[in-house]
This record gives C-alpha cells, structure tokens and sequence, in this order.
C-alpha cells in the first residue's frame, strides 16, 4: 500500500474513533442531565419492609424505594457501563489511526 493511502485510512479510524468518543460523552450527558430517558432494560419491583406493630394489629408495610426508582438507577449504571465500553472502543479505534498517521522513521548505523 502507499504511504498517502495509510495515512487517509490513519485519519478516517483517528475521526471514527473521535465520533465514538463524543457519541458516548453526548450520551451520557443527555441521559444524566434528565433531557433524555436511559434505554429501559430491566424493570424492577419496589423494595418493602415489614414493621412490627402491636399483638393483633397486622404488621404495617412501607415501601422504601419504588420499583420506577430502581429500574432507573439500574438502568442508568448499564447505561454508565455501556457507554464507558463505546468511549474505550473508540480512543482504540483512535490510537491504531494515530499509529498509522505517524512518520517511522529509521536510522541505521555501520558498525565497524
């Protein structure tokens, strides 16, 4: 392959890496700011506690986190790690352009 033909590929993963980059920063920042919803993966049911009442009074039962508040928290951290996975990917896809873009250069030396 020629040189010119490495280097435009080095560019080309260099911005693709970039994109993902941004993509997954955009995202999450969308997404923790509240003006978007986390993509709705798990769905969870409220956590109940049982407290003890008096004899012959049934025990009251209180709700300390609904289920809606669960999902999102849950679904907010495999949004987090998903997005931490897209940024990775793409400052690899980033380095391997970098790599290519760089000159090499050589220098060899006569013993003797």
């Amino acid at each position: 392959m020629e040189i010119k033909n490495i280097k435009g590929i080095g560019y080309g993963l260099l911005a693709f890496g970039l994109l993902f980059i941004l993509f997954s920063v955009y995202s999450m920042y969308s997404v923790y700011t509240g003006a978007e919803a986390a993509p709705s993966v798990i769905q969870m049911d409220g956590v109940k506690l049982s407290l003890p009442t008096g004899p012959g009074i049934p025990p009251m039962e209180t709700e300390l986190i609904s289920g809606k508040e669960s999902s999102t928290m849950t679904n907010m951290g495999l949004w987090f790690i998903l997005m931490t996975f897209v940024a990775s990917a793409g400052g690899r896809i980033g380095g391997l352009g970098v790599k290519l873009v760089r000159d090499i250069k050589v220098e060899v030396k006569n013993e003797g």
